[in-house]
């Protein structure tokens, strides 16, 4: 269980922890960790407040210079889920959180910063 302190919220620590100890794990696997995480209301889809809370902690990890101009998470949610969500339910189903992970190279630095496939 992630959620240590049973809050329903998954915190900064709570999130370093499970990053940190999948850090060695393939990125498949790491990012459908990172989508169930957060995706707290366990329905297998991600809403905006879902992943305008991922991407809150994903910015406290990097810190304000590896923002890239994306200052808000919130309306940096929204631009993603408007690009990826393919069925337009306003809502990221794990696999559009993914394909949204794999094509978006910013959103893949902050959650898989050791994961290159160019080199």
């Amino acid at each position: 269980m992630l959620d240590k302190n049973q809050d329903d919220v998954i915190d900064f620590e709570e999130f370093l922890f499970a990053i940190s100890s999948s850090s060695q794990g393939e990125l498949q696997e790491r990012l459908e960790l990172a989508f169930d995480m957060y995706n707290v209301t366990d329905d297998g889809n991600m809403d905006e407040e879902e992943l305008t809370n991922l991407i809150s902690a994903l910015y406290h990890l990097v810190g304000d210079i590896n923002r890239k101009n994306n200052p808000n998470p919130r309306k940096r949610a929204k631009e993603i889920i408007q690009k990826f969500d393919q069925d337009n339910d306003q809502k990221l189903s794990k696999t559009e959180f993914i394909a949204a992970c794999n094509e978006d190279k910013h959103l893949m630095d902050m959650l898989a910063p050791n994961q290159n496939p160019d080199a």
